[in-house]
């Protein structure tokens, strides 16, 4: 499914399809279908990390900023986090997510990596090398930060449209 917003702030609809996996090239023709349709113009694609989806983003939406979903990226790097971390590990995400500018960000992520060198390697590697993808939103203007920094609407959309089709 993707979903746009258009110029008066509206989410709109764009397309979805079926296709058998999150490949490149399932996604890849799908994208290809949106811009034949008139898809122009993409300032910036929301999603999660499969390499696959990367891939043709990257690819069909040349020039387009890249926002890797941070509810997503949230459940990768506490996975990675002893149980009796998480909650402090998630405050300090959240609080760097809501940060005002890239400046606070890094002083936040700085912090947080602290904490995770110490109870997580890899999670401090994970957050070390996902950063400016995961906080690409902060160079949109602030009121457009919080509803484009994840892919939520399009998973409450599948939900909904599984939560029918099991009615069918």
């Amino acid at each position: 499914i993707a979903m746009g917003v258009n110029s008066q702030g509206q989410r709109e609809i764009l397309g979805f399809e079926t296709a058998h996996g999150e490949s490149y090239d399932a996604w890849s023709e799908f994208f290809v279908s949106l811009k034949s349709r008139g898809l122009e113009n993409v300032d910036l694609v929301v999603s999660d990390n499969h390499l696959g989806l990367v891939k043709a983003i990257r690819e069909q939406f040349c020039g387009a900023m890249w926002q890797r979903c941070q509810t997503h990226f949230s459940r990768n790097l506490l996975d990675k986090v002893p149980k009796k971390h998480r909650p402090l590990v998630k405050a300090k995400l959240r609080d760097m997510y809501d940060s005002p500018d890239m400046e606070a960000a890094c002083e936040r992520r700085d912090s947080l990596l602290l904490f995770l060198e110490e109870v997580s390697p890899q999670a401090a590697t994970l957050l070390d090398e996902a950063f400016s993808d995961v906080m690409a939103n902060l160079s949109l203007p602030a009121r457009y930060r919080k509803r484009l920094r994840t892919t939520n609407s399009i998973e409450r959309l599948n939900e909904e449209i599984r939560r029918r089709e099991r009615v069918i």
